[in-house]
């Protein structure tokens, strides 16, 4: 493939991801068309399909950049971490406050991949188990260097630790999605206060 033609086709997958978007936050996923994803990128309907097959193969390919930053902005939270235990974990989870990016904001979209449903099973599963994978096994990474450091019990079983942390983590975001009148950041204020909390007894 020419340079001009790949230049030619990320252009045109730039424009139907941003027609997307803001379709997605203007009328909402579920009313959004994929005629409409067309007539606002410039193109043919044919062409939207031949690059995304499906709407949800258009939010994965909206949401896996900001999954990417999310993740890399823990990491470097991971390579320099606070001292205090409960501070760094704050941190580290504080990195996927934003969820990397304006795509998440959307509630809806959050909800198409916190719980995602069986008609979408076979695309958008696969992005929620990478997320949740790689999210756990940085919280255990975490754990694993306070604990190895002396800062948290000798004897702290780091399979359970992180199951406890990840599922305050969910259990805070599922409280979010469900509750209109609650805004991101007092939900995240009450997930930093249980986090603390467990902490308490976890450490040496």
């Amino acid at each position: 493939m020419s340079g001009r033609r790949a230049s030619q086709k990320a252009k045109r997958r730039t424009a139907m991801l941003a027609g997307a978007a803001r379709l997605f936050e203007s009328k909402g996923y579920a009313a959004t068309t994929f005629h409409e994803i067309a007539s606002e990128a410039g193109v043919g309907v044919a062409t939207v399909y031949k690059y995304f097959n499906s709407k949800q193969g258009i939010v994965i390919a909206l949401l896996e950049p900001d999954l990417r930053n999310m993740l890399g902005r823990a990491q470097r939270v991971l390579e320099r971490p606070h001292s205090d235990p409960a501070r760094s974990m704050v941190a580290l989870l504080s990195a996927y406050r934003n969820l990397g990016g304006r795509n998440w904001a959307s509630r809806e979209l959050l909800r198409l991949t916190v719980y995602p449903g069986i008609d979408n099973a076979s695309e958008l599963t696969g992005l929620v188990r990478e997320a949740e994978s790689k999210t756990q096994a940085q919280i255990r990474e975490l754990l694993k260097a306070h604990r190895d450091a002396g800062r948290l019990r000798r004897r702290l079983p780091l399979a359970d630790a992180t199951a406890v942390v990840f599922a305050l983590l969910n259990q805070h975001f599922a409280m979010y999605l469900a509750d209109s009148e609650m805004n991101f950041t007092q939900m995240f204020r009450r997930l930093a206060r249980c986090v603390r909390l467990v902490f308490v007894d976890w450490r040496h």
